[in-house]
């Protein structure tokens, strides 16, 4: 009997890893922005994009990713640039890059200084609020301080958003090459991802799939004024995700695509830094639930963990399930890394890096729940707003 349950749970685990990652890998090798342009149409007038970019002491990364979107082939763009109370020499940098743009003639740039916080506000939400207050575009596009762009990206991107009369599109952008122990936790993140996204599911109608990605979110200024934009997440710490729930779950069109090609980022500069790094986010994730955790947390140990352990513990015949169950998570593990520029040297390193990211985790609530908040860029927002305003 014992010998039969072991079976049936090694298969039930092998179908459950199919489903969850199976079509979100398929789908991904599928929509790499570079191989599907080609088949788009070139649109007859190009909209104008505002691009936003807000940034809070990013003096070490402001300057590549500004001129990078300044060196865009996009023929109808505008930047704004958001100081948002930075200490170091990020506004100075702005400034400076503003002024040698305008004096070129390239790419119109403004740069705006944030001096307060509101009290109901997260940072960067309210930065890009401002912005979008101020652009002119009929899309608006929202990244980061450290994403470096190819001068393709956004024509790209706006080839398969008009192609596809999309209101909202992510993109998810290539990994800058770190070590080896870093690349390995960050394409876990991804993994996380893929399983846990439903990408295939992201453009049709189910308004619980759904996607926002810092790095590249483009979507119609008509439908971010329609449902509120940031404004109705002001205090939410997932941003960029809950835009992309926002906007999915009013009922607008949404897709993702890879743009590896197009956009690269370093993540975060070492292994303790991507632990560090999601320290912010991680719990509220989970929406500030320790029990929500301790499920997430058994759905690993029974579904993840116990394949690493179960084929040294009973006979082979009684573990196969298990068996390609580690076969598949380490495939589509070395897949990803290839995916990502992450390197197949990573693939060993699932285990490790998956023990890592539920340490990340667990240390994340731990850290919220005793400063009774987040605590972001020296700025501590208590957990009770936070609570009250998830969206």
């Amino acid at each position: 009997m014992t010998a039969t349950l072991i079976t049936i749970w090694g298969y039930a685990t092998l179908v459950f890893w199919l489903v969850l990652l199976g079509p979100s890998l398929v789908t991904m090798l599928q929509k790499q922005i570079s191989r599907c342009v080609n088949r788009t149409a070139i649109p007859d007038q190009w909209p104008r994009i505002s691009v936003i970019v807000p940034a809070k002491d990013e003096a070490a990364t402001i300057e590549v990713n500004l001129n990078s979107l300044l060196a865009s082939d996009y023929p109808n763009l505008e930047i704004i640039a958001v100081n948002d109370r930075s200490t170091d020499e990020t506004g100075a940098m702005m400034e400076r890059i503003a002024a040698q743009a305008a004096a070129e003639n390239r790419v119109q740039m403004q740069v705006l200084h944030i001096e307060e916080l509101p009290a109901d506000w997260l940072g960067k939400s309210h930065a890009m609020h401002q912005a979008a207050q101020q652009a002119t575009g009929e899309l608006l596009l929202f990244t980061d301080g450290d994403i470096i762009f190819s001068p393709q990206a956004i024509t790209h991107a706006t080839r398969i958003f008009v192609s596809q009369q999309l209101d909202h599109l992510a993109l998810l952008p290539r990994l800058a090459r770190g070590g080896l122990f870093e690349r390995a936790f960050v394409t876990y993140f991804g993994f996380l991802l893929a399983s846990g996204t439903f990408f295939w599911l992201i453009p049709t109608r189910w308004k619980h799939a759904y996607v926002g990605i810092g790095a590249f979110n483009l979507l119609k200024r008509s439908a971010y004024q329609a449902t509120g934009g940031l404004e109705t997440i002001r205090l939410d710490v997932l941003d960029d995700i809950k835009l992309g729930k926002l906007i999915k779950q009013s009922g607008y069109h949404q897709d993702v695509y890879l743009g590896i090609d197009e956009l690269q980022v370093r993540w975060q500069p070492s292994a303790w830094a991507v632990i560090t790094g999601i320290e912010k986010n991680a719990f509220a994730s989970l929406y500030y639930s320790v029990r929500r955790l301790c499920f997430v947390t058994t759905l690993y140990v029974l579904f993840f963990l116990v394949p690493f352990v179960m084929p040294f513990l009973f006979p082979l015949a009684e573990t196969v399930g298990f068996l390609a169950t580690l076969m598949l998570l380490h495939l589509t593990y070395g897949l990803l890394g290839w995916i990502f520029s992450s390197g197949l040297a990573i693939t060993p390193f699932l285990l490790y890096a998956s023990l890592a990211l539920t340490f990340a985790f667990w240390r994340s609530a731990w850290i919220t729940l005793k400063n009774g908040g987040v605590r972001w860029r020296d700025t501590i927002y208590p957990l009770d707003l936070l609570k009250r305003h998830l969206y």
